[in-house]
Parts: C-alpha cells; sequence; structure tokens
C-alpha cells in the first residue's frame, strides 16, 4: 500500500503541483501536512467509517499540523459512474452530518470525464489520476486560498486553457518525460 502512497505523491508533485493545477497545493505538500490513507475495503460500510474517521482526524487537528487528506481507492471504483455515485454519497454524507461548512471534496480518477464533455477531451486530465481518489479539503483553506490566489473558481477554466495550448502532444510528452505514463492520451 505504500506504493499507492507514492504514485499520488509523485502525480501530486509532477502535474498537480509541477503544472500549477492547484496554486495551493505546494505548502502542504512540501511542508508534509498532507494525510494520506489507502482504502483496500471494498464494504461500503466500511469506507464510510473511514472517510468519517477522516473528518473527525482533520477537525481534532489544526491545519498547521494537518491541512488536507487523500483518500485512495485503488481497489474499488474503476468504474466511473460507480465512482461518482459513491462521490455523491460521501457529498451526502457531509451535509446530512453537518460537515459541508468544513470540508470541501475534490474528485479524481482515472478515466474522468466531465459532464458534457467526451471521453478524450485533453481537459479530463485536470481530474486524472493514478487511482480513484477523493480530497478532502477544509472550507477554511479555500476561503484563504482565494485572498492569495484570487477567484478560485477560475482555477479549472484556467487549467483548460493551458492544456488546450499545450496539446495532446505536448501533454504526452510531459507524461513521457516524467513517467506518467498511465495520464498520456491515446
Amino acid at each position: 500500500m505504500e506504493n499507492e502512497k507514492e504514485l499520488v505523491k509523485d502525480w501530486i508533485e509532477k502535474v498537480v503541483i509541477g503544472l500549477n493545477f492547484c496554486p495551493f497545493a505546494a505548502k502542504p505538500f512540501k511542508t508534509d501536512k498532507i494525510a494520506y490513507l489507502v482504502q483496500a475495503d471494498a464494504d461500503i460500510s466500511a469506507l464510510l467509517k473511514q472517510f468519517f474517521a477522516v473528518l473527525r482526524e482533520l477537525q481534532e487537528e489544526t491545519a498547521e499540523v494537518l491541512e488536507t487528506a487523500f483518500i485512495i481507492y485503488p481497489y474499488s471504483f474503476h468504474d466511473f459512474d460507480d465512482y461518482l455515485s459513491f462521490v455523491a454519497l460521501l457529498q451526502s454524507f457531509l451535509e446530512k452530518n453537518q460537515f459541508e461548512e468544513e470540508f470541501q471534496l475534490a474528485s479524481f480518477h482515472p478515466a474522468y470525464q466531465f459532464e458534457g464533455s467526451q471521453p478524450n477531451d485533453l481537459s479530463n486530465v485536470t481530474n486524472r489520476s493514478p487511482f480513484p481518489l477523493i480530497h478532502i479539503i477544509r472550507s477554511e483553506s479555500i476561503q484563504k486560498a482565494g485572498l492569495h490566489y484570487g477567484d478560485t473558481l477560475k482555477i479549472p477554466s484556467i487549467n483548460i486553457a493551458n492544456l488546450n495550448a499545450l496539446g495532446v502532444d505536448g501533454w504526452n510528452s510531459f507524461c513521457e518525460d516524467n513517467q506518467l505514463p498511465y495520464l498520456m492520451k491515446k
């Protein structure tokens, strides 16, 4: 399971930070304030218990100690639609348990596809990762980032514009140069 964590860390460093997909990701990454949990269980009840445990851990620790968390699902949710159903379940869990003001979720999957896009659209790679995973982000952190970096809602459109400028060949070269074959466009 250590290998899965290392692959996710490599993806964060090379893609998320390297291409500036998230301008405020570098600080918690470089200061080791990110929790990485690999979930091997496929039982939904166990997955929800772990999700709740991570939320509680983030509540109990200050952002100066633990800023954010990734839950990695290397053995589950290979089908993107199943994954989206799970993400919807987690979002519902946040709302029903009154966590939605404290935390936000970001979702990443090897076959991520934005609604209305085609499977091979380059824009989809902004949310493609080595494994299905959930990123739990403190809402307070997003608000602070907005003060420092400006409108965080513009980040996805900026990322897509940058990718389109890079083009498929440029993206594939980037993936090849950084040993990220799982992200290459065919």
